[in-house]
């Protein structure tokens, strides 16, 4: 399971209703639980793509068009498509790349989307390209949704959990910070702890920020709230 195409991985085809995808991901989730699994690939990992491919495909084929994948700090949401130029890369991948394993990493961010991270020169560990350097999220003729879909896979499996969704101030701000360590201008123990802290602080203020309000239906549309 080498592919990161989420109906590959759960053997559905496009346009697949939902019940479908959820019997494919009962059967394909059963295959790896431990009792019986005895692959050589981490089951662990398997289950991660397994679930991501799963809520991403059920949500796409339960919601109508006009949604989009949104990645956020608990992992990612949908949003429609009304609200993207207010709430789309709102949040951005930061990569720690003092706790990376770099090239040794058995799930590494940059074979899953190798369109935003790639290895820094500097220190050979991944690093995501900046909010302001990255062209969009057309990636190969691919949607939107399937490079977000690529991006939180690689958030989702990272063995180090080194990678963060952060705002582009709180972006350029741990980039800066990363670069005093780089430079020696600051002591790796002391910087290790600093960003620590400081990323700890933007995921708290970054879950206390206002999520945009969903529209309510058309007066007189039937609203099943349960």
């Amino acid at each position: 399971m080498t592919r990161t195409d989420p109906w590959e991985l759960l053997g559905v085809a496009e346009g697949s209703t939902a019940e479908e995808i959820k019997a494919a991901f009962r059967t394909k989730i059963k295959n790896v639980h431990p009792d019986v699994y005895r692959g050589e690939m981490d089951a662990q990992e398997i289950t991660t793509r397994l679930v991501l491919a799963y809520e991403l495909l059920l949500e796409e084929a339960e919601n109508p068009k006009g949604r989009r994948w949104r990645s956020s700090g608990s992992g990612g949401g949908w949003i429609d498509d009304e609200e993207e130029d207010e709430e789309d890369g709102d949040l951005w991948p930061w990569v720690n790349e003092i706790r990376c394993l770099g090239q040794s990493c058995r799930s590494s961010c940059i074979v899953t989307a190798p369109f935003l991270f790639s290895y820094a020169e500097d220190t050979a560990r991944a690093r995501a390209m900046s909010p302001n350097a990255f062209q969009g999220w057309s990636v190969g003729g691919e949607t939107k949704d399937w490079a977000r879909y690529c991006v939180n896979l690689a958030v989702g499996q990272c063995p180090e959990l080194c990678i963060h969704y952060v705002t582009s101030d709180q972006h350029a701000e741990l980039t800066d910070k990363l670069q005093g360590i780089i430079d020696g201008m600051v002591p790796l123990q002391e910087g290790a702890f600093d960003i620590q802290a400081y990323i700890a602080k933007a995921s708290y203020d970054n879950n206390r920020r206002p999520r945009a309000k969903r529209r309510p239906k058309a007066e007189g549309e039937y609203v099943d709230w349960y």
